[in-house]
């Protein structure tokens, strides 16, 4: 029998009352040519139950026990995947029923893509969608050029695993994305020392050695609830950025060998350096109100730090945050060694533009 063209990967721990609505948008994708690779956790909420009968009745479905722990659900799901393309499907999310055919459409038509990313939509328990400002100024593009996420486009490799450098995420959730299976094979699967925010550290990686298609009009979901593996995650800690920072150079270093030596060197020279100072800075600075702020803010025009000491005056003079001005400073600097980053419609786009000009500090 021939590979099914997408493996729909399913993990599964204890998310009985979203399965019924997440295998529903499965088995109702227009694209028909799927395996649906299911690894539970020894779920005992009726999970695996539904699994076995699922399986009883669809001989796409294939199921597996594995031990509890998420990314050790995840990567057991890909090693069992046989389709050309991967795609996570989370639980407790739910996707648009042309999801799978678009994504997979434009990797067929862009064999220089390893990625094809879609919009994402946030809904809450009951399966209605949430207009939370937050989850969209989580991304990079927000801060940047939010409209390059409304139009069908290409970004190039290095420039996405660049992009997390600012701090901000690229995509929110792995729903977002289609991977072509031999990605794993060049960068490996989900390592899982770094807790529940990991697969970030394998997006960075990807972004760095792998080109994406950007689909705008279809979308995924992603499910708030309390029960998230991020719910409990205090993204302002000092856990959460040691994690994060600790992933940057982690990832950056993992993927050296793929990138040519004039990045690699600029990289490791010049952007790791430079953008863990600025997260030095605002993390320093996110806290802090009134005259604490202000002296904060003195202290680094005399301190040690030369690169906080640019941004307060790059600040005073009415320039946006570095967080949303690096992106356009990444993408002029590949464009200056051959490398246009970001193409749609045949023709490079170049919108270095913040939502944030004032000159607050």
């Amino acid at each position: 029998m021939s590979a099914p063209l997408v493996s729909v990967c399913l993990p599964s721990l204890n998310t009985f009352p979203f399965l019924r609505e997440r295998v529903e948008t499965i088995m109702g994708q227009t694209c028909s040519d799927w395996e649906m690779v299911v690894v539970d956790s020894h779920s005992r909420d009726g999970s695996w139950e539904f699994f076995e009968e699922l399986a009883r009745a669809d001989k796409r479905v294939s199921i597996a026990q594995v031990p509890r722990g998420l990314y050790e659900s995840w990567n057991a799901c890909v090693q069992r995947a046989q389709g050309k393309y991967i795609y996570i499907a989370t639980s407790d999310d739910t996707m648009a029923l042309d999801c799978l055919a678009k994504l997979a459409a434009a990797l067929e038509e862009n064999s220089d893509c390893d990625l094809a990313a879609c919009p994402l939509k946030a809904i809450n328990e009951a399966g209605h969608e949430l207009t939370q400002p937050s989850l969209k100024d989580a991304t990079v593009f927000a801060h940047w050029n939010p409209r390059l996420l409304e139009r069908r486009h290409v970004r190039r490799a290095p420039f996405d695993g660049l992009l997390h450098l600012t701090g901000y995420m690229v995509h929110l959730s792995v729903t977002q994305l289609l991977i072509r299976r031999s990605l794993f094979s060049k960068i490996g699967g989900f390592e899982t020392r770094w807790g529940s925010i990991g697969d970030r550290h394998w997006e960075m990686r990807a972004g760095l050695v792998a080109n994406t298609i950007h689909v705008p009009d279809t979308w995924a979901t992603w499910r708030v609830h309390t029960k998230n593996a991020t719910a409990a995650m205090n993204y302002f800690s000092a856990e959460y950025t040691r994690r994060i920072e600790e992933m940057l150079h982690d990832a950056a270093e993992k993927c050296e060998a793929y990138l040519s030596p004039q990045v690699a060197a600029g990289m490791r020279d010049v952007w790791l350096d430079s953008s863990r100072e600025m997260r030095a800075y605002y993390t320093g600075l996110r806290p802090l109100r009134g005259a604490r702020k202000r002296i904060f803010q003195l202290a680094q025009l005399v301190g040690p730090r030369p690169g906080a000491r640019v941004e307060l005056m790059q600040r005073l003079r009415g320039k946006p945050k570095w967080a949303y001005r690096a992106p356009g400073e990444i993408q002029s600097w590949l464009e200056s060694l051959g490398l246009g980053p970001v193409i749609t419609e045949g023709l490079p786009v170049t919108v270095i533009r913040s939502r944030d000009s004032s000159c607050a500090l």
